[in-house]
């Protein structure tokens, strides 16, 4: 047993010179900022003004028939946690939407953060509409 006492304390202190360093953040010093709710929903409310006029430019029926062009077949999701999308019966999305997968447009979410955004979701949904709308027949044979 006294013959095992050293070999143990030499392994012991080998561990602990193998301890891996843990690097320590820097101090904060006062100059890292983090945002709050408003600021966050402030950001996201210019993100989305900004992007409105981008959206309304943009043509859903084009945009769908040159994604069927390119082999891309998929419906844009409604707002929340719909089941359903838009521009299309439930009924009838329920019999398409094995063939389909769905993706979401930026912006098309649950949250809200404010009227820019609001009025960015609005147009999103109608564009989503159309697109789906003309997506239907291709995924229809799929």
């Amino acid at each position: 047993m006294k013959a095992l006492l050293p070999l143990l304390f030499c392994c012991m202190s080998s561990l602990v010179a193998c301890k891996e360093q843990v690097a320590q953040p820097p101090a904060n010093n006062g100059n890292i900022h983090v945002p709050s709710a408003a600021e966050i929903s402030a950001g996201k409310e210019q993100y989305y003004a900004r992007q409105l006029p981008v959206l309304l430019e943009k043509n859903p029926l084009a945009d769908a028939q040159a994604a069927i062009a390119r082999g891309e077949r998929y419906f844009l999701c409604n707002a929340g946690r719909s089941v359903t999308v838009p521009g299309i019966e439930p009924e009838v999305f329920a019999q398409v939407r094995a063939n389909c997968p769905i993706q979401c447009l930026d912006g098309v979410t649950d949250a809200l953060y404010g009227p820019n955004h609001q009025r960015y979701l609005q147009a999103a949904l109608a564009y989503s509409a159309r697109w789906n709308q003309t997506m239907l027949p291709a995924c229809r044979t799929k």
